[in-house]
């Protein structure tokens, strides 16, 4: 099985020049192929997999732009993998068709991938290729015996750093007699989130409602701003930083509901909507 855990991360401005380089660098790559097999496309030609391209991009496209190896070469090739992955799920009819990133719109991140110690999680401190050691708030360390895989870092609208460093682990799953007085069933409401089959609400806090009055302050400050000004982008961050907090607490309340109803029940019924749909 595999289990991520995010810590937050704090570059300094060297390693934060390094890490814009890295999201451009990866975000140039996808955009590059993208546009490369959407002209085969147009073309009749054939598809190139993910390994065709990742080799062109070794010793075609790294020749052309030499900045590119100042980059994690692990992450380049995950966003070339990342672009196969999406044009997979618009052949099953799972997504739509792939998309060029831009640098605004986009979500900045990365993935790279562990060998030869590359990646490390340590006391205040994560090790990662081209960047070395991060200084980080290390709230959980890993269990025995499981295996570093890769990590993903990212950086938030309002100007943080995180690292996601997921691992591998082995587990054994024994079947367990489900007891009827153990099992549940939840139907989405509007206004609460669910309803069980008991008849209790979950009642979820409208955190959105709640922070709607903050927002909307910061957000008439930022009309008051010159465009792109360094003012501007404070404010940007300050709105970014006012969404996020909502972001977080409206996740750690589903994290924490969601523990308690899988310690609490043996099987949990939840009916199957489309919730675009609604």
């Amino acid at each position: 099985m595999n289990k991520a855990y995010k810590y937050r991360i704090y570059p300094t401005v060297e390693q934060e020049k390094q890490l814009a380089d890295t999201f451009g660098s990866c975000r140039f790559v996808y955009n590059h192929y993208l546009a490369l097999q959407s002209g085969n496309h147009e073309q009749g030609k054939k598809h190139l997999g993910r390994t065709a391209c990742n080799n062109d991009c070794n010793r075609n496209l790294k020749q052309e732009y030499p900045w590119l190896r100042q980059v994690d070469k692990f992450a380049l090739t995950n966003a070339i993998y990342a672009l196969e992955a999406a044009y997979q799920r618009f052949y099953r009819k799972q997504g739509g068709y792939p998309k060029f990133k831009g640098r605004r719109r986009s979500r900045m991140s990365y993935t790279t991938n562990f060998t030869n110690g590359n990646i490390a999680v340590l006391d205040g401190e994560v090790k990662l290729p081209k960047l070395g050691k991060v200084k980080a708030v290390i709230h959980r360390a890993m269990p025995e015996g499981w295996n570093l895989k890769q990590a993903t870092v990212l950086k938030e609208r309002d100007g943080s750093y995180y690292v996601s460093v997921l691992y591998e682990y082995q587990t054994e799953i024994t079947p367990q007699e489900v007891r009827p007085e153990r099992i549940i069933g939840l139907d989405y409401k509007s206004d609460g989130l669910y309803m069980d089959s008991s008849g209790v609400c979950c009642n979820m806090p409208h955190f959105f409602r709640k922070s709607q009055k903050k927002l909307a302050k910061a957000q008439r400050k930022l009309k008051q701003k010159q465009l792109h000004s360094a003012n501007y982008r404070k404010q940007q961050k300050k709105i970014a930083r006012t969404a996020s907090k909502t972001a977080d607490q409206r996740k750690d309340f589903l994290h924490k509901k969601s523990v308690e109803i899988a310690n609490q029940y043996d099987l949990v019924c939840v009916e199957d909507l489309d919730m675009r749909y609604i």
